[in-house]
């Protein structure tokens, strides 16, 4: 008789097994979730500090024109790191909107090459302008630096 019962209480059995198997599909799906947008904000927090680190690292450069010199279609310019931050390195220079490719620097104090400057650090580097500059004008000299900060100057021929 009792099996008989038993077997009569299937369908309740059954609905019970099911909710069990919902809940824990839910609970599995949450878990996913959870760990899913755990990951995401762990990357876009790493993003934004990389972003904010960069962004910081510009500000902190400074680059001084300490002396621009123009003989014989040859320039010359003297730069100061002034900054804050070390590893200036030049990406390009503008004259006169004429853009020029990373020019070899020199240290000022021993005349070896580098490819940037730290803090407090002095260099120089040579061009030669393409077409020649007229004497006794005015040009506008730009850096940009390797993190992207502009530095501009005006010098006399």
């Amino acid at each position: 008789m009792k099996t008989l019962n038993l077997l009569k209480n299937r369908r309740g059995v059954s609905a019970v097994i099911s909710n069990l198997i919902l809940i824990a599909a839910v609970i599995a799906v949450g878990f996913v979730v959870l760990v899913w947008s755990q990951t995401q904000s762990s990357n876009y927090n790493n993003l934004y500090g990389n972003a904010i680190k960069s962004d910081t690292d510009q500000l902190r450069e400074r680059v001084a024109f300490e002396y621009i010199h123009y003989e014989t279609g040859n320039l010359t310019v003297y730069l100061m790191n002034s900054g804050t931050i070390g590893d200036v390195s030049i990406a390009s220079v503008y004259i006169n909107n004429a853009s020029y490719a990373s020019p070899s620097l020199r240290l000022l104090s021993d005349n070896a090459q580098t490819s940037s400057l730290n803090a407090t650090q002095e260099g120089y580097f040579s061009i030669s302008p393409s077409p020649t500059l007229a004497p006794g004008m005015n040009y506008p000299i730009t850096i940009v630096t390797g993190r992207g900060s502009s530095f501009v100057a005006t010098f006399a021929t």
